[in-house]
């Protein structure tokens, strides 16, 4: 069996749950927001190299060392890793970002912290596949990362 490490890469609001659930619904689902801690975090991602569990990483993972902290270990144990660069512009974010309710809905400041930060992923990183994926209208457009214009 093919074990995979899925990293998303992109700000907040700007699809990743969404596609996740839509796409890689099947996979164990590596999430922050909804382990709360990197120690829960770090336990779910040992559980699936020591089990060769496919999982997806969504996060915002906007910097080379946060993608590190997953493609590195997941190599080591013989993972195939894709990469998926969420592209989307700060006015579009926002936006999404007020039609969530409660905890969900984050200030706008964090969205642009994270687009301050934001370090495009690269192949010299460890990607086996990397894509670039755009949302039109309610679909999700998915590129490869040479043919993405970035």
């Amino acid at each position: 069996m093919l074990r995979k490490c899925i990293l998303f890469t992109g700000i907040q609001a700007s699809g990743k749950t969404t596609f996740y659930h839509r796409y890689f619904s099947d996979l164990t689902h590596v999430n922050l927001d909804t382990l709360h801690t990197r120690n829960r975090e770090r336990l779910l991602l040992e559980a699936c190299l020591a089990s060769g569990a496919s999982f997806v990483v969504d996060n915002t993972n906007p910097l080379r060392s946060d993608r590190a902290r997953y493609i590195l270990p997941a190599r080591a144990h013989g993972y195939r890793i894709l990469g998926y660069y969420f592209r989307s512009s700060m006015t579009e974010c926002k936006k999404r970002n007020e039609l969530r309710t409660g905890s969900a809905r984050l200030p706008s400041v964090a969205l642009a912290a994270t687009h301050r930060v934001l370090e495009l992923p690269s192949w010299d990183e460890g990607f086996d596949e990397l894509y670039h994926v755009r949302i039109d209208g309610s679909d999700y457009i998915i590129e490869p990362w040479e043919a993405s214009e970035v």
